[in-house]
C-alpha cells in the first residue's frame, strides 16, 4: 500500500533531530532556519501526523529479513505443528529446532523492532497534539492518535507472549537513563495493552482514514482478543460482541468464497472480510516483499515452474500433522495445502513431457508418464516438497514483477472468521454451549458448508475449529503459547507426523517428524535478547531456564 511510502522521510526527521540535540541554539538558528523541518515546527497538521504515525509501521515491515517483508510469518508458522520451512542456515535450524539462544537473531529481532515500533508511536502521541495549524483540531488529531495508541498496543502484545514481562515505555526519554527502564509484570503491561486498544477503539474511524490504517473494528477486535490472553473470559466476551457489532455495522462480514479472501481483487480496505492487514506496493523495492515467493513451490521441475509463477522458493511447508487435523470432507484442506494426487495449477506452456511418482498404501513406488500441453491442469508431486506437500492458501505468482522480491501481496492479521471465533472461545471457557453457534458460524460459509457441530468439549471444539480455519496465517504459535499447550502438542518428539508419507519413512529421518530439541516447557518460551541485558542496567537476569 503506498501508505508507507512516508516512512522514509520519517527517518530523515528523526535523523535530523538527533544533529540538532547536539547544537547551541546560535548553532541551531545558523543551521537549520525556521523555514527548515525541525522538532520545533515538523508538527503541523494532518500530513505531519500522518507521516508521524506511518514511522510506527517500518519496523514491522521492513525492520530486517526476520519481519514482515520476509521471513517472519512463515517462521511463525514453522515453530508450530502445522509448518516446516527447509532451513539451510545454522540460525534458521536452530529456530526450526526451537534450539535458541538469548543471541539467536529471532530472539533480538522480535525484541528490537517492536520496541522501535513502540518509540514511534510515543513520538506520535506526544507531539501530534502539538501541531501548530489550529485547524487541526483535537476532533481530528484522534484517529492519528489512535492510530499510535493501536500499533503500541499492538507491539506490546506480542512482546508479552513471547517474552513475559517487559519494560513499559510510554513517554518519550527525556535522559539517557529513561531508556533502561526495568521490566514490568506481563499483566501490568497488558492493562496498558487494554487502555491503548480502549484508546483506539474510541478515537479511530468505522473505515481507515488511510490506505492500510487500522480502524475501529479492528481495534475492539485486538481488545477482545487481549482479554483472552488475560483469560479474564467474561470481558473478553463482552468485548468480541462489541467488536462483532462494530465491525458489521462497517461492512465486515464472512465471504462466501473462502478462496477468494486471498484473491489480488479483493486485496486491500475493500475486502469485507479482513479487518486489518500489513500492506505491501506491488513492484516497488522498499516497500514490496518477497513473502510472495516463498510460499511458491520450489522443487518442481523448472519448465513448469517457470511457466505458472515464475518462481518460487518453497519455504511454508504443511506437516502431514496439519493435514491430518482437517475432518474428512472438509474443504479447507485442499483450499490450504497442495498434497498428491491434487489438482496443481494450469500449465500455459508448450507440450512438456514429466514422470509423476506416489506411493501406495502400502508404501509402493507407482510411476506414470504424461504430457502437458497448454491448457492442462497439472497434478501436484509429492517430491515438490521436503514434507511432501506446498501451502496453496494465501499465494500469488511473481510471474509479473520486476523483482520477485517485490510483491505486493498484504499479510493478514485478522479476519472477521476470527472475530467470531474469539467470542467462541470466550463463551466455550464459560462453558457456554452458545459458542457452538459462532464456530457453526464459520463452517457454515458456502464455499465450506461443514455439519454444524452441537456436542464434544467445548474448548476443543472452538481450538480445532481455529486451527483448521486460520492455518498459515501465522497465528497459532500464539494460540498454542496462550492456551499453554505447545510441549504437549510435540510431546516425546514422535507425535507431529512431518512427511505426507511419513508412516513409510525410517525412523532415523528428519523428514518423519517434527522433533524440536529446545525447552518447550518454559514460560515464557523466549530468553530476553542478551544485548538487553547487556545495555539496560535495570535488567540483569534473564528468564527462568535462560
Amino acid at each position: 500500500m503506498n501508505s508507507i511510502k512516508n516512512i522514509k522521510y520519517i527517518a530523515s526527521f528523526f535523523s535530523l533531530i538527533m544533529l540538532m540535540s547536539s547544537c547551541n541554539e546560535e548553532e541551531f538558528l545558523n543551521r537549520y532556519p525556521l523555514d527548515r523541518p525541525n522538532s520545533a515546527n515538523f508538527f503541523v497538521g494532518p500530513e505531519s501526523a500522518r507521516a508521524a504515525v506511518n514511522a510506527c509501521y517500518e519496523p514491522w515491515h521492513r525492520g530486517n529479513a526476520n519481519m514482515l517483508y520476509r521471513d517472519m510469518t512463515i517462521h511463525l508458522d514453522a515453530l508450530t505443528d502445522d509448518g516446516y520451512w527447509r532451513p539451510v542456515r545454522a540460525a534458521s535450524i536452530a529456530l526450526e529446532e526451537w534450539n535458541i539462544t538469548p543471541t539467536h537473531e529471532n530472539v533480538k529481532s522480535w525484541w528490537r523492532y517492536p520496541y522501535v515500533c513502540i518509540n514511534a508511536a510515543n513520538f506520535a502521541l506526544a507531539n501530534i497534539p502539538q501541531s501548530t495549524d489550529e485547524s487541526f483540531t483535537p476532533e481530528q488529531q484522534a484517529p492519528y492518535l489512535g492510530e499510535a495508541a493501536f500499533y503500541r498496543a499492538y507491539s506490546y502484545q506480542f512482546l508479552t507472549m513471547l517474552y513475559g514481562d517487559v519494560p513499559l515505555y510510554l513517554d518519550l526519554a527525556g535522559s539517557f537513563d529513561d531508556f533502561h527502564l526495568p521490566r514490568s509484570p506481563k499483566d501490568e503491561v497488558l492493562a496498558q495493552v487494554i487502555a491503548d486498544f480502549t484508546f483506539a477503539k474510541e478515537n479511530l474511524k468505522n473505515q481507515p482514514i488511510f490506505p492500510g490504517a487500522p480502524s475501529k473494528p479492528i481495534a475492539a477486535a485486538m481488545l477482545a482478543k487481549t482479554y483472552l490472553i488475560l483469560g479474564d473470559w467474561i470481558n473478553a466476551e463482552a468485548a468480541a460482541r462489541e467488536a462483532i457489532e462494530i465491525a458489521e455495522a462497517a461492512g465486515k462480514h464472512l465471504m462466501d468464497d473462502f478462496e477468494a479472501i486471498w484473491a489480488l481483487e479483493n486485496e486491500g480496505d475493500s475486502n469485507p472480510e479482513l479487518l486489518w492487514y500489513w500492506g505491501f506496493v506491488e513492484n516497488d523495492e522498499f516497500h514490496g516483499g518477497n513473502h510472495a515467493v516463498q510460499r511458491l513451490t520450489r522443487d518442481l521441475p523448472a519448465e513448469l515452474k517457470t511457466a505458472i509463477d515464475g518462481d518460487g522458493w518453497g519455504y511454508a511447508l504443511p506437516q502431514r500433522d496439519l493435514y491430518d487435523a482437517f475432518e474428512a470432507g472438509d474443504p479447507r484442506r485442499e483450499y490450504t495445502i497442495f498434497a498428491p494426487g491434487d489438482d496443481y495449477k494450469i500449465y500455459p506452456g508448450e507440450d512438456f513431457s514429466y514422470r509423476h511418482q506416489k506411493l501406495d498404501e502400502n508404501g509402493d513406488t507407482l510411476r506414470w508418464d504424461v504430457v502437458y500441453s497448454a491448457g492442462d491442469m497439472v497434478e501436484y508431486d509429492y517430491r515438490w516438497s521436503p514434507s511432501g506437500m506446498n501451502v496453496r492458501k494465501m499465494i500469488r505468482t511473481v510471474i509479473n514483477l520486476a523483482n520477485v522480491r517485490w510483491s505486493g501481496q498484504d499479510v493478514p492479521v485478522m479476519r472477521m472468521s476470527e472475530l467470531y471465533l474469539i467470542l467462541a472461545e470466550a463463551l466455550a471457557e464459560q462453558g457456554d454451549a452458545e459458542a457452538y453457534t459462532w464456530v457453526n458460524k464459520v463452517r457454515a460459509r458456502p464455499s465450506v458448508n461443514m455439519p454444524p457441530v452441537n456436542s464434544g468439549d467445548l474448548v476443543e471444539v472452538v481450538r480445532h475449529e481455529r486451527r483448521v480455519e486460520l492455518a498459515f496465517e501465522g497465528l497459532r504459535l500464539f494460540d498454542l503459547i496462550r492456551w499453554g499447550e505447545i510441549d504437549d502438542v510435540f510431546g516425546d518428539g514422535t507425535k507431529v507426523k512431518r512427511h505426507f508419507y511419513s508412516d513409510f519413512l525410517p525412523d532415523n529421518s528428519l523428514l518423519k517428524y517434527d522433533h524440536p530439541i529446545g525447552k518447550l516447557n518454559l514460560d515464557p518460551l523466549f530468553p530476553i535478547p542478551q544485548e538487553e541485558i547487556d545495555n539496560n542496567i535495570n535488567i540483569n537476569s534473564n528468564n527462568p531456564g535462560w
